[in-house]
């Protein structure tokens, strides 16, 4: 009878979270982003649950169960790589960084009129949970409260300050560094200054026009009942996050914040075979060059391409180069250059040595996962502070963009080729960042479907959730005890004062008092 229970108990488990209806929304045009969140949507279709993907991204074959809303509306300014030549000053500013993000804000709104999500939005479709990112918007976060569904959130990186914000996880500048402030979590005074200040910034900037443009959109496509957006965030049931403490350092997180760092990470597949023949026929092994897939190598200033090319002439290695171009002028016979390269497939190759890179997470965490040390070239977004976490075990090393020259460039590369504790590092993150009881895809699958089982788990949500910021950061308790303080030292400032001064008058007062009165007597005799 136990054997029975147990099995239909299994069976109503299945019931219950089978075949949920889900909705997942990913309006950023960032290609590398769609490439961490695509892999979990996939899996729930192949689970049974009916997936609807709302993304400018359609999946190149037919997966039963996932239906595919396709909001491209072609906008070359976003959708194209983009050329180093549009930078007026590299590694970018702060402010460039957040101006960059709110023009991908405004960019959206250009999906929400698409014939496609105007059709959608028409359909009056059922859904049980939705799905989306927690990036430089919450415009779409409206589509929770339209469909009356709970929401889990997606980060491609670490958390942003404000989405940290949101959901009340902490914030600690003294060692955990805001996505934007390029540190480690070993901070001297005046980089933990910097790291404040970065903090503090982001989240006002984004809650004062972000916000703003937000709401503004929100009113106009969703209507004026819609609660506001930051009510709508601080619901939020759970937020997927691809980070993991061996790469990006330790931090306090709550229940409802599941860190999957390299969720995206499948099975290594074979290697075209004129790159495997390239990279076995290399006795020295091989360097692997990519700038990711947004930023066109092929647009480096010609001081800076050549710099790599003079220091790849000097190594043994051979050098693959992802190179947009047809020519790479001046290439030396160890160099193979392609449009596109097997990213994934190559750094798992073992005879690959090193991987230069602009340090986006994907990439980071695809070395990471493969044991190859990295030389990192950030360029904006989280890419330094990735760099920084690879400095910090000891896998890697930082080129800054501006001190790239001949000279530099060439001793960086034979430093982490030729001395061995950069792949033994890279070798022993490698072996921690593995060392999970679930794969980081299986966990994004469990905690989503719970979220379903425990319809939306709203007994993850902290009770910090529901506190303004002044007492969430304990101010009101601060001023409360400094007022005590304060009202404690003038209660016995003006006591010490009333009883010095009554001891005066009572000392000066008697003494005066006795030679008066010896005067007037000298005065009668």
């Amino acid at each position: 009878m136990q054997i029975f229970a147990l099995i239909a108990l299994l069976i109503s488990l299945l019931n219950l979270c089978g075949g949920a209806r889900i909705l997942g929304v990913f309006p950023h045009h960032g290609l590398s982003h769609f490439m961490m969140f695509e892999p979990l949507m996939l899996e729930l279709a192949r689970k049974g649950h009916q997936v609807v993907v709302i993304s400018k991204y359609p999946h190149k074959e037919n997966v039963p169960n996932y239906e595919h809303v396709d909001v491209n509306n072609d906008a070359p300014q976003y959708t194209s790589n983009i050329p180093f030549t549009i930078f007026k000053r590299l590694p970018v500013s702060l402010r460039e960084d957040l101006e960059a993000l709110y023009m991908y804000l405004l960019e959206t709104e250009n999906i929400l009129n698409t014939k496609n999500f105007r059709n959608f939005m028409n359909s009056n479709r059922k859904f049980d949970l939705m799905v989306t990112e927690a990036f430089n918007s919450r415009l779409f976060y409206a589509l929770s409260y339209k469909f009356k569904v709970p929401m889990i959130t997606l980060s491609s990186s670490v958390m942003m300050p404000w989405a940290s914000y949101d959901i009340a996880n902490p914030i600690t500048p003294s060692y955990i560094p805001c996505i934007f402030s390029y540190q480690a979590d070993k901070m001297n005074f005046f980089q933990k200054l910097e790291n404040v200040y970065n903090v503090v910034v982001s989240v006002v900037a984004y809650e004062t026009f972000f916000y703003r443009k937000d709401e503004e959109l929100k009113k106009k496509y969703f209507g004026e009942d819609v609660p506001s957006l930051r009510d709508i965030a601080n619901n939020v049931s759970l937020m997927v996050v691809n980070s993991h403490f061996t790469l990006n350092r330790p931090r306090p997180l709550i229940p409802k914040v599941i860190e999957v760092g390299g969720l995206f990470i499948t099975q290594s597949k074979p290697i075209p075979q004129n790159i495997e023949k390239f990279i076995n026929e290399s006795k020295h092994g091989v360097v692997y060059f990519c700038m990711g897939s947004l930023l066109r190598g092929e647009t480096f200033p010609p001081e800076k391409r050549e710099a790599f090319l003079y220091a790849f002439s000097k190594i043994p290695q051979r050098v693959l180069w992802k190179w947009e171009g047809d020519v790479l002028p001046g290439k030396s016979d160890n160099i193979m250059i392609s449009k596109w390269m097997p990213q994934r497939d190559i750094l798992a190759h073992p005879n690959v040595k090193l991987f230069i890179s602009h340090g986006g997470l994907l990439g980071t965490s695809e070395a990471v996962y493969e044991g190859v040390p990295v030389l990192g070239i950030p360029i904006f977004g989280d890419q330094r502070t990735n760099i920084k976490s690879l400095e910090a075990n000891g896998a890697g090393e930082l080129l800054d963009y501006n001190e790239i020259s001949k000279e530099v460039v060439l001793e960086k590369i034979q430093r982490l080729l030729n001395d061995p504790k950069y792949k033994e590092n890279a070798k022993l993150l490698s072996d921690r960042y593995r060392d999970r009881p679930m794969s980081p895809l299986d966990t994004a699958v469990y905690w989503t479907e719970y979220v379903i089982r425990h319809k939306g788990a709203p007994h993850l949500r902290t009770a910090a959730a529901d506190m303004p910021w002044y007492q969430y950061l304990l101010l009101d308790v601060i001023a409360f005890i400094v007022a005590v303080l304060v009202a404690g030292l003038l209660i016995i400032y003006y006591t010490t004062k009333f009883i010095l001064r009554a001891i005066y008058g009572l000392i000066c007062g008697g003494g005066a008092k006795k030679g008066s009165s010896k005067s007037d007597k000298k005065k009668r005799n």
